[in-house]
């Protein structure tokens, strides 16, 4: 009886704790860089074929799992195992989006609750769209008009957001809360 309460417990306590870490991973951007895929025809006719983020989006959502968990899978490791987290679906997405020639940002969102959540989005010219978790959509004209579509659509306070390019330079980083704090921002 007291290895089941034990046991009871120590499921509670990772349950818990998997509640209020948010998306894993333990930093807010995956160097992509200087990866490289390993020789895998497979991987690579994928890659090719998938040459709009709507369509990396598409086969996210139909074919991906979403699991929480804390570590950063590569792009060929999500590929292979087919679940992950938010970071994965990013990470996969700005991969793929890049290697298609697009210009593609990984974007790191904290909530006001101190969870994170992280996005990939595409300069499309004159507009920006983004994918989220298998979800393709119009953001706007501008990186924080997209942050402000994905917050709206999820009922989410943003708290601050970084946005790093394909080479991981910060480009836009925003910490809302202390905007909002001093009364200049109102959330438009």
């Amino acid at each position: 009886m007291k290895k089941l309460i034990r046991n009871f417990a120590l499921i509670m306590f990772l349950g818990l704790l998997l509640l209020t870490v948010g998306c894993g991973g333990t930093t807010d951007y995956y160097n992509l860089s200087p990866w490289s895929p390993p020789a895998d025809p497979a991987f690579t006719s994928f890659v090719n074929s998938m040459n709009h983020p709507s369509k990396i989006a598409s086969w996210m959502y139909s074919n991906c799992t979403y699991q929480i968990h804390t570590a950063v899978f590569s792009p060929y490791e999500f590929w292979t195992k087919r679940w992950g987290d938010c970071s994965e679906y990013a990470v996969l997405s700005s991969y793929v989006g890049h290697k298609n020639g697009y210009a593609t940002y990984q974007t790191y969102i904290l909530y006001t609750t101190d969870k994170a959540h992280r996005i990939c989005i595409y300069d499309m010219g004159a507009n920006y769209y983004y994918t989220s978790t298998g979800h393709y959509y119009y953001g706007g004209t501008t990186f924080k008009a997209c942050i402000d579509d994905w917050a709206r659509r999820k009922g989410i306070t943003v708290a601050s957001y970084v946005v790093y390019n394909w080479a991981g330079s910060k480009i836009e980083s925003v910490n809302l809360s202390e905007i909002i704090s001093r009364g200049i921002y109102d959330g438009e």
